[in-house]
This record gives C-alpha cells, structure tokens and sequence, in this order.
C-alpha cells in the first residue's frame, strides 16, 4: 500500500512552481490530487503529467464564493483529507510608495486565499474524521525584505493564521503547519 493511498489532496496553485511539487509527490506516495488555480490550459497540462490520479478545478483563492465551490467540487470525487495553501503572489516597490491596490491584491490572494482555503477544506476535513493542512509562507514572513513590504506582512499573517487554527482545529483531528521555503525558481521568482 502506498504511504498517501485513500487520501485526496487539494492543492491551490496547483499548476506550476510549489504547487506542482507538492502534487507530484502527493500523487508519487498514491494519494489522489485536485489541482486548483486560475489557468486552465496550465492546470490540464500539470494534471496531465502527474496521470491519473489528478484532476483540476479553475477557481480563484482570492474570491471566497470560488474557492468555496471548488472545494465543495473536489470533495464529490473522493473524501478530501489534505489540503495545501500553496497559491500566492507578490510586488515590489519602496514601502512609501506602494499602491494600495498592490497591498490589497497581495492580501486578499496571499492571507484571505488561505483562510478561505483553511475555512472551507477545513470543514470538508473535519468531516471525514480529520487530516492536515499546510499553508506555504515564506522565510519572508520571518525576516524583512526591502521593497516587499505587502508580501512580507502576509507571510507573517499567514504564519499567525496558521498557529490559531492549529490551536483550534487539533481537536477536530486536523494537523495544521506551515512551510517557510526561501528563493525558489518559479515563474513568479
């Protein structure tokens, strides 16, 4: 018996970088794996190369009522047990001169895309009897970076985030952690 076999694992920002890693090893240890992100020709690619053991869903983190029906989607085709808040983005500009409106994208896909993908697949989790979360942040959440302001405060959020939900989830049988990867080459680095 594979060592993730009779599990299914959501990872958002399936598609590429971080995320397809994650999926690729998930399915290598026989778990099935639901790719989900905003590009669809990229995400049937990466399913496609991981086989038959993955499936995708074009949703939006950002946008709770998307990320809600995906999962709620991903939860038809096998009882959810794993779910990975991988999807995120950033900017860079000096600090007195970043435009609210990057602070405000950073946020709502970085911090709001994981609480929606914790508050939704954790109630998918809970309800088979309980599994893990994992939230990928940044060493930029724990150490500061001139001209990433916005992305470092949301790695730091989402490390909070993710200690209070572990404080509260471990009775419903969820584990809930976080990873804290420096560079990686990915399309967005």
């Amino acid at each position: 018996m594979a060592l993730l076999e009779n599990q299914h694992a959501l990872i958002t920002g399936g598609g590429s970088g971080i995320g397809l890693a994650c999926a690729r090893a998930f399915a290598a240890d026989g778990a099935r794996v639901t790719l989900v992100g905003r590009t669809e020709a990229r995400l049937a690619e990466a399913a496609q190369t991981i086989g038959e053991l993955a499936s995708y869903i074009v949703a939006d983190i950002a946008d709770e009522t998307s990320i809600e029906s995906a999962i709620a989607a991903a939860a038809t085709t096998a009882p959810l047990t794993i779910a990975v808040a991988n999807a995120g983005t950033g900017t860079a500009a000096p600090f007195l001169d970043t435009d609210t409106g990057e602070w405000q994208r950073v946020m709502d896909t970085n911090l709001n895309g994981t609480f929606f993908t914790f508050k939704h697949a954790g109630r998918a989790i809970a309800a088979n009897g309980g599994g893990a979360m994992c939230a990928i942040s940044s060493i930029a959440g724990l150490r500061t970076h001139k001209l990433m302001s916005a992305y470092c405060t949301s790695k730091a959020a989402i490390d909070m985030l993710v200690r209070n939900t572990a404080d509260e989830l471990g009775g419903v049988n969820i584990r809930v952690n976080s990873v804290c990867p420096g560079l990686v080459e990915t399309d967005l680095s």
